[in-house]
């Protein structure tokens, strides 16, 4: 097959394959904010090489390249991996927060709305996870725990399924030295998900079970929120490094901190290939703002891991992820 000549303009590959790379830089530093201006600087690149590129079927690729050395050039000026675990073990129930922990660099929320433009049937046969699996925010950590050039290169061929001499070209490498970097990667990723509970789309009795808990919270039901959750469910809450395993210290947790506040309003969303709820709470002096992005992994109809991101800048999480400042009207499904 011959080169396939430019038939669009740059202005409609851009408006195309954004998304895709958004994503693809997202992964790479594990925050939506870095994503974005890591793609902006992607396109800035591309227009300025865009002289390069004669053959359109080789614009995904070559965009990859582009993002992927932008990203490596980020996380040099960085030199921070990106966090979702705090302290190595749980707090006991009842023990105080603390305060935030502001100095470490932690994994931000990614919305599904940004997956829209990502299809796993464009993928080589050689990607070795699903495209949702790759923004899960379990996967992700354990991504985040690479140094940067294993990073890229584990993403390169485990999710998008390049080969050694793709990577190797992308990256200025032989592709023996590629593959010296993959079967390092692989060993540190393998070794810290291994523990992680086996990857299955969200579902629509997922999808039940967050609507459930978004009546809950609204209602401030902590029995129907507690039925909802697996007994040894576990809740984090960047930014603070404490975490509650178990039900029962989950549910000593929220009633001390739902008091604090005058109501809750929740809307379901999805995020990281998980059902998630925009939590909006209204302060002391009676407004509404929002609160945190809680992102469930749910197993056979039962809560097993909330993740709940406290916006503690205000309103940008919510915009970042673009999700409306203002609550919804309360949240209610029928008793089940």
């Amino acid at each position: 097959m011959g080169i396939q000549p430019l038939s669009y303009t740059f202005e409609q590959l851009a408006r195309e394959r954004r998304n895709e790379i958004k994503v693809h830089c997202y992964r790479m530093l594990g925050s939506l904010s870095d994503a974005e201006d890591l793609t902006q600087e992607t396109f800035a690149r591309a227009w300025r090489a865009r002289e390069e590129l004669v053959n359109q079927a080789a614009a995904r690729s070559w965009l990859y390249r582009i993002a992927t050395n932008a990203c490596l050039d980020g996380l040099r000026r960085r030199k921070r991996e990106r966090r979702l675990w705090g302290d190595p073990v749980p707090s006991a129930a009842g023990a105080n927060l603390g305060t935030p922990d502001l100095d470490v660099d932690w994994l931000e929320p990614m919305p599904d709305s940004l997956m829209s433009a990502v299809a796993d049937d464009r993928l080589s046969p050689h990607a070795s996870y699903e495209q949702s699996e790759a923004v899960r925010l379990a996967f992700l950590a354990c991504v985040q725990v690479l140094p940067a050039r294993q990073r890229a290169i584990f993403l390169l061929r485990e999710v998008l399924g390049w080969s050694a001499a793709e990577i190797g070209s992308a990256l200025a490498m032989s592709p023996q030295a590629a593959n010296g970097l993959l079967q390092r990667a692989r060993r540190t990723f393998d070794a810290a998900y291994q523990g992680e509970p086996k990857w299955a789309a969200a579902s629509d009795l997922d999808r039940r079970v967050a609507e459930r808990y978004a009546t809950a919270l609204e209602r401030r039901d902590l029995d129907a929120f507690v039925s909802l959750l697996r007994t040894d469910a576990t809740l984090h809450m960047p930014p603070w490094r404490a975490w509650f395993r178990g039900d029962s210290a989950i549910r000593t947790f929220l009633a001390q901190l739902w008091p604090l506040y005058g109501g809750y309003r929740a809307h379901v969303f999805r995020a990281n290939g998980r059902c998630a709820i925009a939590v909006y709470a209204c302060m002391p002096d009676g407004v509404w703002q929002p609160h945190a992005a809680h992102v469930l992994e749910v197993s056979d109809g039962a809560v097993t891991s909330i993740v709940a991101f406290v916006g503690l800048s205000g309103p940008s999480l919510f915009s970042n992820m673009g999700l409306p400042l203002q609550p919804p009207d309360p949240f209610d499904v029928p008793e089940s």
